[in-house]
């Protein structure tokens, strides 16, 4: 159709290996027209060029070419999915993206995805020119969809994964740290027996030693998140000074609700451990003549 500009690109593993048969590497890469490299696709180039690519070319990332070693223009084997052993040549070395292995192969492969570029010009909507690649497609089993589609649906499953690994990771560290506050507490009050029992001695009931103890939880809890906070500054300060230097525009995300449910979660823990750990089951009098 005039006007519409299909890029086809197609994610897959391939393995890399040398024209004598030796298996170098095994790559998650990109299989997308010759045509399509340095203008509708455009990695940060380090070294080569995406002008005028051989039509057997292969583009890899800068992680690759140095734990591999390998420079532009060494010959090469690529082996796809389908069994295919196919002669390629290194035509460039480009920047590694965020998402890991950032390689690019000649297409040969039946599209998945297809971007619709309507700078052409050609008068009519977006839309409808959607419409019109769907029903020429109609029979392929390909999926249509525009750039801007594109963008949100791997947004939103980028920012899926990234919320389960936090909930996982961050999920497994609050156990152990729940585990060692509790137990911490546990061996803290139970050495201090002789202290409550003094003071019941000197007439406070149960019920305020063990408001004194919940007292000194909460400030205890008070000060670590304090100490946390400042912490988790300084390494978040860290790591976008580092992010800064690959994307320019790091968007500052802060999940005060999970922090706030951690804090509360800890505190709740925190009391509930000192004020059990605090009622005596001996009697005061005995419990006073308990050495420290």
């Amino acid at each position: 159709m005039p006007g519409i500009r299909v890029t086809p690109v197609t994610s897959m593993n391939i393995r890399i290996g040398t024209t004598g048969g030796d298996q170098i590497d095994s790559l998650s890469t990109k299989a997308v027209p010759t045509t399509a490299m340095g203008d509708t696709v455009t990695p940060p180039v380090l070294s080569g060029t995406l002008a005028s690519l051989p039509e057997n070319f292969l583009v890899i990332d800068e992680h690759a070419a140095d734990s591999d070693n390998l420079l532009v223009g060494d010959h090469m084997v690529t082996l796809l999915p389908t069994g295919a052993r196919i002669p390629s040549v290194i035509a460039a070395v480009v920047a590694r993206g965020l998402n890991g292995d950032d390689t690019y192969v000649s297409s040969s492969l039946m599209p998945r995805r297809v971007y619709l570029d309507s700078s052409a010009g050609t008068g009519v909507p977006l839309d409808a020119q959607v419409t019109a690649v769907n029903q020429a497609l109609a029979r392929s089993g390909a999926r249509v969809m525009t750039y801007d589609a594109y963008l949100a649906a791997e947004h939103s499953q980028a920012d899926q994964q990234t919320n389960n690994a936090a909930v996982v990771i961050l999920g497994i560290a609050l156990a152990y740290a729940l585990i060692a506050v509790a137990n911490t507490l546990i061996m803290a009050m139970s050495g201090r027996r002789r202290e409550f029992a003094l003071l019941g001695l000197a007439g406070a009931t149960r019920g305020q030693i063990v408001k004194v103890c919940a007292a000194e939880s909460a400030v205890a809890v008070v000060v670590g998140t304090v100490l946390a906070a400042v912490a988790t500054v300084l390494a978040a300060v860290t790591q976008r000074a580092s992010l800064s230097k690959l994307v320019a525009t790091a968007p500052t995300v802060i999940p005060w609700t999970q922090i706030w449910e951690t804090v509360a979660i800890c505190a709740l823990v925190t009391v509930a451990t000192a004020s059990g750990a605090t009622c005596m089951r001996r009697r005061a009098i005995e419990a006073a003549g308990i050495r420290e």
